[in-house]
């Protein structure tokens, strides 16, 4: 009875694991945003997601869902259910269809400062992905600059 106990625990605990013991989650960032069709009530945007697998296994994305923020505010969501094969230790851009409401567009078009075109602008993408490893959605969580110019370092190379 003891070892029945014992087994069944272990098989518990095995099943409530995420990923395999040594693995890490995907990392997920914004690569690039293009405009796929514009509405009077909502837009739809094409949005390059980065998926990394620092892991020395193959990784398959199953399916993806997230929120995008430009500039602090609301900006657009994308879902997406593929099957997308990401090698151990790379990375690649998924493409994912965003939607936002005319009322999101209007509010980052009216507090988009000039200047942002030069230094970037500000997001944080937040979401959850689930791998061909996990019987879970892993969540991520990433702040960035889209569109930064790389600029020279100054002074004299020597």
């Amino acid at each position: 009875m003891q070892r029945w106990l014992i087994l069944l625990l272990a098989f518990g605990f095995a099943a409530c694991s995420s990923l395999p013991y040594h693995a890490k989650p995907p990392k997920v960032s914004v690569a690039d945003v293009g405009i796929k069709s514009l509405g009077i009530f909502e837009q739809h945007f094409d949005v390059g997601l980065r998926v990394s697998n620092p892991n020395d296994f193959d990784l398959t994305i199953e399916a993806l869902e997230f929120e995008l923020e430009l500039n602090g505010r609301a900006f657009a969501k994308g879902l997406t259910r593929t099957s997308a094969l990401i090698p151990a230790i790379s990375s690649t851009v998924l493409r994912v269809d965003a939607v936002t409401q005319s009322r999101n567009l209007i509010q980052q078009i009216k507090t988009l400062p000039a200047e942002p075109l030069k230094e970037g602008v500000p997001y944080r993408i937040i979401g959850r992905v689930k791998t061909d490893q996990s019987s879970r959605w892993l969540p991520f969580d990433k702040q960035g600059v889209y569109g930064r110019e790389d600029r020279p370092a100054r002074g004299r190379a020597i």
